[in-house]
């Protein structure tokens, strides 16, 4: 079996390698099984997963390619998921900026030593609910759970916890509600996210915002054993194995207390990494509900954006296990 340090090295060749091909760009399916018009969009989503996961290896082009594309599709301090195209209709001019892809974007512009204020979020704050909605449109601010068209407009779980790390380093801490996110907590002990499938993508963000706030100490110690009970025999979690949901538990658990888990879970991801240093993964990454009969499915066939929340899982993990 590779070791970890190889592991990481060549995980870290593989991503440079996607990200200056340009081949980061996540694959969008309607219910139909055909593309629609997010389809290789979401450069900038995935490029905060390869910054983060190249933490102090990245060289003056890779920095150059993201910021560049970052200042592509700035619109005036806000970004989306999928750009304006040739054949933009300004009735869907709301979906072009949105609160998730912006707070992504000022956390990897923070990584990059970028100081710059995040003057785009409080846009899509709402009082006096004190939450942030995914889309700046008029409406009551309510926290959705279930999917629809109608309450995509509407604050979702995951969005705020994304944009509370955004804010953290930032003048506009106050803004961050820890109690909502706190309460929002499922009983078992993840937290559900709304555009995103797997369990573990919320529970993740809402542990970096919660762990070292003491009130919480519970609630952090309730996730971190949700996370360890829902591990498989072969040392993964979720379907078949999958490396994303893997990745994602690692990586919050390497944010914990010492785990035997975490470790099952490091030797899982080395035995399953491709001879490219990559890992392929067939699940859903992102829905959105466009039409009430029509789900739009997000999906990494490049193996770039699952391949980053690989390699920062492990390099998150090689630091606990060095130091234990």
């Amino acid at each position: 079996m590779t070791t970890l340090d190889a592991a990481i090295a060549q995980s870290a060749s593989f991503l440079r390698e996607r990200l200056r091909a340009g081949a980061y760009g996540l694959t969008c399916v309607g219910g139909d099984g055909t593309p629609r018009f997010g389809d290789d969009k979401g450069h900038i989503f995935v490029a905060s997963f390869v910054t983060e996961a190249m933490i102090g290896l990245f060289d003056e082009i890779d920095r150059t390619i993201v910021l560049m594309r970052i200042l592509s599709e700035e619109d005036d301090g806000r970004w989306g998921f999928t750009p304006p195209g040739l054949r933009h209709l300004d009735a869907f001019r709301a979906f072009h900026v949105d609160a998730d892809d912006t707070a992504y974007v000022i956390r990897t512009l923070q990584r990059l030593g970028v100081n710059r204020e995040p003057r785009g979020l409080p846009s899509f704050y709402r009082e006096p609910e004190r939450l942030f909605v995914t889309f700046d449109t008029q409406g009551p601010a309510t926290l959705a759970r279930r999917p629809s068209a109608a309450n995509n407009f509407a604050a979702h779980l995951e969005v705020n916890a994304n944009v509370f790390l955004a804010l953290k380093p930032t003048h506009f801490e106050p803004l961050i509600d820890y109690g909502m996110l706190a309460a929002a907590q499922d009983p078992l002990g993840f937290w559900a996210s709304y555009f995103y499938p797997s369990r573990m993508f919320a529970t993740l963000l809402a542990l970096d915002v919660l762990r070292d706030r003491p009130e919480f100490g519970d609630v952090v110690r309730k996730a971190f054993a949700y996370i360890e009970g829902a591990q498989a025999p072969d040392g993964s979690w979720g379907e078949d194995g999958d490396p994303h949901e893997t990745a994602l538990a690692v990586a919050a658990l390497a944010g914990g207390p010492d785990s035997p888990a975490m470790g099952r879970g490091v030797a899982h991801l080395l035995r399953t990494m491709g001879g490219d240093g990559s890992w392929r993964s067939d699940a859903s990454i992102y829905e959105f509900v466009a039409l009430d009969d029509d789900l739009w499915r997000a999906y990494d066939e490049h193996r770039t954006y699952v391949t980053a929340r690989c390699l920062t899982a492990l390099r998150a993990a090689a630091g606990r296990l060095s130091s234990g």
